[in-house]
């Protein structure tokens, strides 16, 4: 007979986990999307220029996602605009949505002849956002960003 009640309790949690395996921790998940849902200036000088990117993350999940950092890259046309990192942490209800901003910051610098025809003849840009996301979450540690798509500039705020 155990007498210990700590180990009684151990060998009790053991014993559950074990009838259900890995299942516990392999729940079916499925991806949030996140989508570019605006692009804003904010300010531009011959060094630096920032740009607020506004991002929608949708959760198709039956359970809430913390989203808890995220690192990422930004593309025009092929072109990294920029780089960065944030700290920001947020949930995401289950079957819900929420959005987020980020402030990017960029020297446009030596891409400033190509930005600068494009801008003149009001051409579609191409726009790509790679990287991931942290969620802090056991079976998804780290979830992988993808987004692209074409920017009109007539839509852009400046």
């Amino acid at each position: 007979m155990i007498r210990s009640p700590a180990l009684l309790l151990t060998l009790l949690l053991a014993g559950l986990f074990s009838l259900n395996g890995c299942a516990v921790f392999n729940r079916s998940y499925t991806e949030p999307e996140v989508t570019l849902a605006n692009v804003e200036m904010l300010k531009s000088n011959l060094w630096e220029q920032s740009f607020r990117l506004r991002l929608r993350v949708d959760n198709p999940n039956d359970r809430n996602l913390p989203i808890r950092g995220m690192h990422y890259k930004v593309y025009l046309n092929d072109m990294r605009l920029a780089t960065g990192v944030t700290d920001r942490a947020f949930n995401v209800p289950a079957y819900g949505s929420e959005y987020f901003d980020i402030t990017v910051r960029s020297n446009i610098w030596r891409h400033l002849g190509d930005l600068v025809k494009l801008v003149e003849h009001q051409q579609p840009v191409d726009y790509r956002i790679d990287g991931h996301i942290s969620t802090g979450l056991f079976w998804a540690p780290r979830l992988s960003l993808h987004e692209h798509g074409t920017l009109d500039p007539a839509d852009l705020s400046f």
